[in-house]
């Protein structure tokens, strides 16, 4: 049998579960990092309305997800791992937030259409093995005039750009060597502004708006 590009994608990437899924929740649970997701989720929802409905794909520990709720959102975060699932459902409860994390896989979402104003995927659009069906997925749950923000790593990211990213983590010296390594595995995999510009095109969206900085990527989409 023929082996696809997206079959072989998808031997190539690994759900993060068990172990190695609450090592990676305690590596972005730092002060700094939380304190970046608060950042972050001031930014993505500067623009919006009050208590609209925002979909966070892959939203691993949950840590951005809460900090959208806080602010006063509707928020589902839908993940392919139940490791993930687990920890961001009990650390919702603990934090008395009422947040909806499900299993689920990003190119065949089970989720309505129309549902949401926001759609969030962070460090996670590389490992997709569809992506251009998880485009596809994310256009037809986004009300008319809804946006998806995606930000991933920048395949075009330098090994300086990597240190230096580490570095703002604050860090303990292995954390550091691991996440180094890691990213620099990563980058292997992750899409130039060029190969996102195709995969937007290809999908129902037809277009993005693509910026880069640092070893990082942000594109936007809008369902017109």
């Amino acid at each position: 049998m023929t082996t696809t590009p997206e079959r072989r994608r998808r031997k190539l990437i690994p759900e993060m579960e068990g172990r190695q899924a609450r090592w990676y929740a305690r590596l972005r649970g730092t002060d700094s990092q939380l304190a970046e997701y608060r950042r972050q989720a001031a930014v993505l929802t500067e623009a919006l309305p009050e208590h609209v409905d925002v979909l966070e794909v892959a939203p691993g520990p949950g840590y951005l997800s809460l900090e959208l709720a806080r602010r006063g959102h509707r928020v589902t975060g839908l993940d392919i791992s139940h490791t993930f699932v687990e920890l961001a459902t009990d650390r919702a409860r603990g934090q008395g937030l009422d947040v909806r994390f499900q299993q689920g896989d990003a190119s065949a979402m089970p989720l309505p259409d129309a549902s949401f104003d926001l759609i969030v995927c962070q460090a996670a659009f590389k490992n997709f093995a569809l992506p251009v069906r998880a485009l596809d997925e994310m256009h037809r749950v986004l009300r008319p005039g809804g946006s998806a923000v995606i930000e991933d790593m920048w395949g075009e990211a330098t090994a300086a750009d990597i240190r230096a990213e580490v570095e703002r983590m604050n860090l303990s010296r292995f954390d550091g060597f691991m996440t180094r390594r890691t990213l620099t595995w990563l980058r292997r995999r992750a899409y130039t502004r060029e190969k996102f510009a195709q995969l937007a095109a290809a999908s129902a969206f037809g277009q993005a708006r693509i910026t880069t900085e640092g070893i990082g990527i942000t594109v936007r989409l809008t369902r017109s």
